[in-house]
Formats: structure tokens, C-alpha cells, sequence
């Protein structure tokens, strides 16, 4: 994607804050929730994603996230609620849930069968957990090189 290593420091704030709010957000709402000095410093930020297409302009003069130009490194994450959770999060826990209801509704007999299902669920959910804090630690490192 063109562009994408101009993303760094408080336009990557703005961007994230944009992708994090969900609804269409205005300049003075961006400048109010991280605090920058001037509305104009906001603006520029704004502006530079325009231009980079990362963001979108509504006719109300607010702005949402271009799902199409979506940073690469947000595609493996899902914006609910504010937060970013990392898509291996939800195969973690759909895991989980199978491990859980296989143990609860499954007589434990101790067989081979019971170990093997036990084994294949713990190390799926811990490698996708594992998968989940790599990305995270990628995505933070990704912010500090900019």
C-alpha cells in the first residue's frame, strides 16, 4: 500500500482514533479525546490521511475509516467498541467454548480419545492466544518505527 510508513506519531493517533470511535467523528471530537494543542495541528493529521485515503469525508464534515484502504496491519484486528481485538482473540475463545462444552456434556472417561481432544484444544487455544500478544507486540512495534 502507498504510503503506509508515513503513518507514525499523532496521525497514526488520529487514524486510530477515527477507526476506534465507529460512528462518524469531527475534527473537534478528535482534538477533545487526544488532547492536541490546536485544531489546526488536528486538521493537518485529518488532511494527511485524506490525502493517504485512509479516511473519508461524510457530507456532515465528519470523517470515518476507508475499509477498502485499511492499514495492512489493522487487518488482522477487529474495532468493537473502542477496543482492538486481535481476530485470534475470537478463535481463542470459539475454541475455548468447544473445550468447555466437550468436557462439561462429555463423560470423562480418560481415554485416549479424551486426552487427545484435551491436548489438540489447550495447544490451539494457547496458539492462538500466543498468536494474539505477537500481534499486538508487531502493531505497537510497527507504531514506534513510523
Amino acid at each position: 500500500m502507498a504510503g503506509y510508513k508515513q503513518v507514525y506519531g499523532k496521525t497514526w493517533d488520529v487514524y486510530l482514533c477515527v477507526l476506534k470511535s465507529g460512528d462518524p467523528i469531527g475534527v473537534k471530537e478528535i482534538w477533545s479525546k487526544l488532547g492536541l494543542s490546536t485544531l489546526s495541528l488536528t486538521q493537518n493529521h485529518v488532511n494527511k490521511l485524506l490525502e493517504l485515503r485512509l479516511i473519508e469525508s461524510t457530507p456532515q464534515g465528519k470523517y470515518v475509516s476507508n475499509d477498502v484502504e485499511r492499514l495492512e496491519t489493522l487487518k488482522s484486528f477487529l474495532a468493537m467498541r473502542g477496543l482492538m481485538i486481535p481476530r485470534m482473540v475470537v478463535y481463542a475463545a470459539l475454541l475455548s467454548g468447544v473445550m468447555i462444552s466437550y468436557t462439561t456434556f462429555w463423560p470423562w472417561r480418560g481415554g485416549f480419545r479424551d486426552v487427545v481432544v484435551l491436548a489438540v484444544t489447550l495447544f490451539s487455544v494457547s496458539t492462538f492466544l500466543f498468536e494474539a500478544v505477537k500481534q499486538y507486540w508487531s502493531l505497537s512495534a510497527w507504531m514506534r518505527e513510523g
